[in-house]
């Protein structure tokens, strides 16, 4: 952002002195002067440029897709830009104002700013060429289709998984990679990071089917199917592989889609399918736990494969994080949108009259439970609390944590929010599950908001993903390091 604010800055001064050189046959006589007396105008044509960017969201990320689409973009900015300048120029004293100098302006500025893109978009593909692993696939079958498949794949120059090998009930001739029977897949890909299973043997039986596609859904993989008519059909190609890849096609079977940022996966989805998603499979996903991700935690992650296995255990990573759900629609899912911790407390306090659900409380001071269940029996009416507890600030002992434990299952909760702060609430879920018999949500701040401990920030703000800069006002002694600096790593690290 700095950087483009300089360089537009440096297009000013550049245009100015090509303006100036030119011959009095072509255009009026220029002097060097006149920079200087509307050098006003470099910085808000500069500012404007950045601010316009920002908006598009073009520093949530160092990549583009598309040359063309790219040149477009930079040029209509530049456009705006320049209008916001003349609008300036043409206020103060128009009658002395180049037009050419103008159209000179427009020019650098745009050749300028994209080829630092390009460069930028070259030199990251370079670093991060030998720097990221590619995600990784597995295969499930036994027949014919699956070794054309698997082949497919080795040969192919353009996929970008890797491939690590398939389950089926014998090993195949000449068919590399056997890793065992298809019963010891769901072990297989809990002690794994893979992202994506292909089925390609049409013969398994229905329970088996359902049971790889809800680990698929639980670990956050992508699943597939090869069709048993695979060779009748024409013109359709898979969102993964084409047409060149053996000429087979896949058939989406996913339940949940997820989105890999920076080996997270995080959940496309938008408030009201995780309800759905959630009061459907509660009784499913009892004894798991749902992350609710931010820049900060997925930063943190992509730093420290612990942190990141926790991540992608969980049944659900929710994009908390605007960033995130922006990186989700700008690679093609339109209703990917924020689902924030406090706003998911809210919506299921909300419904729990409905439901009978009952609602545990893990987290924060007593102080600060007290006035949380207030504002529940207040705001919530029908809603249960079926408990509350208040941990120390310090490592429990065995026989504590066994007290707690017993505690939330005796109340029959079914959820248990967990707000003791990322990435202290990730790990103690992670390392209770199965011994819970509620849903855990960690939801950060959110008893703190509900309590109205903290103000949150208002609804507009949250919308244009300003709500960091509403909690920096707030705490910035505590936070300036989480949104500058993680937050700036966070956009050089991401890809589209």
């Amino acid at each position: 952002m700095a950087v483009e604010y300089g360089l537009v800055v440096a297009a000013y001064y550049i245009s100015g002195v090509i303006r100036a050189s030119l011959p009095a046959r072509i255009a009026t006589p220029f002097s060097l002067g006149d920079m200087s007396r509307f050098a006003l105008a470099a910085p808000l044509a500069a500012a404007i440029a950045v601010v316009t960017y920002f908006l598009l969201g073009d520093y949530s990320t160092i990549h583009f897709r598309s040359s063309k689409r790219e040149m477009t973009r930079v040029f209509m900015v530049q456009m705006v830009s320049s209008f916001g300048m003349c609008v300036l120029l043409f206020w103060v004293k128009g009658q002395q104002f180049s037009r050419t100098w103008m159209g000179l302006f427009l020019l650098t500025s745009f050749v300028i700013i994209f080829i630092k893109r390009l460069l930028l978009h070259y030199l990251t593909d370079k670093f991060l060429s030998g720097k990221m692993e590619p995600d990784k696939l597995i295969v499930i079958g036994g027949n014919e289709m699956t070794g054309r498949f698997i082949r497919g794949i080795q040969n192919s120059k353009d996929c970008r998984f890797e491939y690590s090998g398939y389950f089926a009930e014998k090993e195949m001739d000449n068919v590399p990679g056997y890793l065992g029977t298809p019963e010891e897949v769901k072990d297989y890909i809990h002690n794994n990071t893979i992202k994506m299973l292909v089925l390609a043997d049409t013969l398994i039986a229905r329970d088996d089917f359902g049971k790889f596609i809800s680990s698929c859904a639980m670990y956050g993989i992508n699943a597939y199917a090869i069709a048993s008519f695979n060779d009748y059909i024409l013109g359709y190609s898979s969102d993964v592989f084409r047409e060149d890849v053996s000429g087979i096609y896949l058939f989406p079977l996913n339940v949940m889609n997820t989105d890999d940022i920076l080996g997270v996966r995080i959940a496309v989805t938008n408030m009201e399918k995780t309800i759905g998603d959630i009061i459907e499979r509660l009784e499913e996903w009892r004894g798991e736990y749902i992350c609710v991700a931010n820049v900060h935690t997925t930063v943190m992650a992509h730093d420290d494969p612990d942190y990141r296995q926790i991540q992608n255990n969980a049944v659900l990573s929710l994009p908390d994080g605007g960033p995130l759900s922006l990186h989700s629609r700008n690679e093609g899912n339109v209703t990917a949108a924020r689902v924030t911790g406090p706003d998911l407390m809210k919506e299921l306090l909300k419904r729990s009259k409905d439901h009978g659900w009952k609602h545990f409380f893990y987290g924060a001071t007593q102080k600060t439970l007290d006035t949380l269940r207030e504002k529940i029996e207040e705001s919530y009416p029908g809603a249960e609390i079926a408990g509350m507890i208040s941990p120390p600030y310090r490592t429990l002992t065995p026989e504590e944590d066994e007290e707690y434990v017993r505690q939330i299952n005796e109340s029959g909760a079914d959820f248990l929010w967990v707000g003791l702060g990322a990435p202290k609430q990730e790990i103690w879920m992670a390392a209770h599950k199965g011994q819970i018999n509620a849903l855990m949500i960690g939801v950060g701040a959110a008893f703190d908001y509900e309590s109205g401990n903290i103000k949150r920030a208002p609804m507009w703000m949250q919308k244009a993903n300003l709500e960091w800069f509403y909690r920096l006002i707030q705490d910035p002694k505590r936070l300036f390091k989480r949104y500058f600096v993680t937050n700036f790593k966070y956009m050089w690290l991401t890809r589209r």
